[in-house]
């Protein structure tokens, strides 16, 4: 089974072995759904993750990391066009706004071009790449799945260092989680 691993920072790719393809996009949802279109359409994985760190926005506690049932973004407003928040036009027409992604998880994961400054209670927890991961993979029908390890709590404050800290010692359970999906799929 071919697997892309996509994160925007090499460093959260460094407890993934080389059976995988990985593919560091940069920070954002742009750069992540460009770097995702790009490797899904080099490799054809069988399944797509975009794996990395996010901030909780309250239940989940720094070190935990979490598979999501959905992604949602707040960044795509068409409200003009009637559509709620959160929703876009694809080019079939049809609208989008949450992306399934995990079946057996309930958390929801909120994806913007924004560092999340303020909690919400739409969403468990906040990145800024999985919407556009997921997208690129939902636009050429491959299973998608976001695996985060909750590197801080949105709406406190979190210096570089403890940042860089808080990835480092922890990653290896993200390594740990992407396994467990794939041996159950």
């Amino acid at each position: 089974m071919k697997v892309l691993l996509v994160a925007s920072d090499k460093a959260e790719l460094k407890p993934f072995g080389d059976e995988c393809i990985k593919i560091v996009s940069g920070v954002g949802p742009i750069l992540a759904a460009a770097a995702a279109a790009y490797a899904i359409a080099e490799y054809k994985p069988d399944v797509v993750f975009s794996v990395g760190s996010a901030g909780s926005m309250g239940k989940l506690k720094i070190g935990d990391v979490a598979s999501f049932a959905k992604v949602i973004t707040p960044d795509s407003d068409l409200s003009a066009f009637y559509l709620p928040p959160g929703s876009t036009l694809l080019p079939s027409r049809a609208s989008l706004s949450a992306i399934a992604l995990d079946s057996s998880s309930s958390l929801v994961l909120s994806s913007s071009g924004r560092f999340a400054s303020e909690r919400s209670s739409l969403s468990d927890a906040a990145d800024m790449e999985a919407y556009g991961v997921a997208l690129s993979a939902y636009l050429r029908k491959i299973p998608c799945y976001a695996v985060k390890l909750i590197t801080d709590i949105v709406g406190e404050k979190i210096t570089l260092g403890d940042y860089g800290y808080n990835l480092r010692t922890m990653r290896e359970a993200m390594a740990a989680k992407v396994d467990g999906i794939l041996r159950g799929l």
